[in-house]
């Protein structure tokens, strides 16, 4: 049978940790993750650093998203996070934002757009710490990506995309900017809301004329949630379950039978999903899938009227309860605050 070692996994990701020992470093700025082992000599996974008085070396550098991803398995794995070195993971990222307010994904040069800018905000919100990131910029920077039709781009200028909305959203969120940027202009507000909706087919296309894809499915119906969740709250209607549970209140907009109809079959023989029905299956869209899938489950009651006693199965699926805006289970997110919020 088929055995996977959190432990083993574990050690693995803290061996792509990049640390350095000397605090004058000239390679401080590349302190975080790395997406494996083809870049930079591998750390020493029990300690989480090389051979003691470590400097840094050129291209031995950690990139934004892997960190982001390394500290969201990390949590989800179950590990105490005792290994991170919260405030060299800060001054790393606070040296990858750009004038503009947007983040470049690694410290040599590279790449910057709203996916960065996200990964940022996640970080920041995971290490419970802002002090990285100036938020005025970043919240201009979002704003400047706006397109004509309501949705966000990647830059300022290009066409509006499922992935940098979400990206979009998510970061004013974590932020605690989504209510002044988005909620309280009701002109944008609603064209946002109005270019996710239109977004359906069966399955979720992430722009205009594009075939539908699982990914979006939680790229278009996250963003939504987060929208819809915030202006609810602007308004003073409670958006929570009375036991204080996350509740999706997006239900009434989209086709929900149809969506689930659509990524349900997408999942392959092999057990993942694919981006479209009939494709080879990939780990992206087998996680985005089942991300959908457990934000559907808060009003899974909508989908069918179960006195016919037709109900399938897969309609009572048993999914974690999911953090949105994080993109990991919800009840992950307290080692969090118990470690990087202690005195």
């Amino acid at each position: 049978s088929l055995r996977i070692s959190k432990d083993a996994i574990i050690e693995w990701i803290y061996s792509l940790y990049t640390r350095v020992d000397t605090a004058n470093s000239c390679y401080n700025a590349h302190v975080g993750f790395k997406g494996g082992t083809f870049l930079g000599p591998p750390m020493d996974s029990k300690g989480g650093e090389k051979k003691s008085g470590y400097v840094g070396w050129e291209y031995d550098h950690g990139h934004i998203a892997m960190t982001y991803t390394a500290l969201a398995t990390l949590a989800t794995l179950g590990d105490d996070l005792s290994r991170i070195d919260k405030q060299s993971i800060l001054e790393g990222i606070k040296g990858l934002q750009r004038d503009d307010g947007s983040f470049q994904c690694i410290s040599v040069g590279s790449e910057h757009d709203m996916r960065f800018l996200y990964c940022a905000c996640a970080i920041s919100s995971m290490l419970h710490n802002w002090s990285a990131i100036n938020i005025p910029a970043a919240t201009s920077y979002i704003t400047s990506c706006k397109s004509y039709d309501g949705a966000f781009a990647l830059i300022p200028g290009q066409e509006g995309h499922g992935g940098s909305t979400f990206c979009a959203v998510a970061s004013l969120k974590l932020m605690g900017q989504l209510e002044h940027v988005l909620i309280r202009d009701r002109t944008w507000f609603w064209s946002l809301v109005r270019w996710c909706v239109a977004r359906q087919v069966k399955g979720m296309q992430g722009r205009p004329n594009k075939n539908e894809d699982t990914c979006y499915s939680y790229w278009i119906g996250g963003a939504l949630s987060l929208l819809l969740q915030a202006n609810a709250s602007f308004e003073n209607n409670s958006c929570n379950n009375n036991d204080g549970e996350q509740q999706s209140v997006s239900d009434h907009l989209l086709d929900l039978p149809s969506l689930k109809e659509y990524v349900l079959s997408c999942q392959t023989d092999m057990g993942g999903f694919s981006k479209t029905f009939g494709a080879a299956p990939d780990l992206l869209h087998s996680f985005y899938s089942l991300a959908w899938l457990s934000l559907s489950n808060s009003y899974n009651h909508n989908i069918h009227d179960d006195t016919d006693g037709d109900n399938d199965d897969r309609d009572n699926i048993s999914l974690r309860q999911l953090d949105c805006a994080l993109g990991i289970p919800l009840d992950r997110t307290a080692i969090f605050q118990k470690v990087f919020t202690a005195p």
